[in-house]
């Protein structure tokens, strides 16, 4: 049975303020069960001010620029932020296991409040089949539970789910507009392929916003 891929937005993040922090990654911070496999985030401990700075809540993105080879990629790694007041102002502290994707133990680095993030779920651990969109799930990893409702998602052949149609099953609709097309001027329709608004086995990506 393949993983959902459940994307996870957060609707308080309205702004983004980015602020600029040391990022040390260090022995007293472990790595969470099946991060690598990202089915967690991984824990980064931060200053209560400096996570005030960020407007932060539950989690914290960091962006630093990586070289390979010729070219500079940014890299991103959300976290889940637990405030620690042993950690100096400015600094993020994480786990050493990050090393080889960060190319380093210390470096500087952007920080901002994490707008979304994706983890990969067993199905069989998580009770998403037959519920549609509009209906809530509980999501657990990291030390943290979040409540979330489903807002739609897509099957293994990309095609995505609409709320108004009813049931499980692949459609030909004549569509207006998105979920499932886009008009490039208005005023047009198109016949497309889409999923209903009920999670089944085919579905592979749900797509989520936290309920607080």
């Amino acid at each position: 049975m393949a993983d959902f891929k459940i994307v996870v937005s957060d609707p308080a993040t309205k702004t983004t303020n980015v602020v600029k922090v040391k990022v040390k990654l260090v022995e007293t911070v472990q790595q969470e069960e099946g991060e690598k496999e990202g089915k967690a985030l991984p824990i980064c401990l931060v200053n209560p001010k400096t996570k005030e700075s960020l407007g932060a809540g539950e989690f914290i993105t960091v962006e630093k620029e990586k070289q390979e080879g010729d070219k500079k990629i940014k890299l991103k790694v959300h976290f889940v932020a637990k405030e620690s007041a042993d950690v100096p102002l400015g600094e993020i502290h994480a786990s050493k296991g990050l090393a080889e994707k960060f190319g380093a133990e210390e470096f500087e680095a952007s920080a901002y409040r994490t707008k979304s993030f994706q983890l990969n779920v067993d199905q069989s651990k998580l009770s998403a089949v037959g519920l549609k969109i509009g209906d809530n799930i509980t999501l657990s990893f990291s030390n943290i539970t979040l409540k979330l409702l489903i807002r739609g998602g897509s099957d293994n052949t990309g095609f995505p789910m609409r709320p108004d149609v009813q049931g499980a099953a692949k459609k030909r609709l004549l569509l207006v507009g998105p979920p499932g097309y886009v008009p490039e001027e208005k005023g047009e329709r198109a016949r497309k392929v889409v999923r209903g608004n009920i999670v089944s086995p085919e579905i592979i990506q749900i797509n989520c916003v936290i309920v607080r």
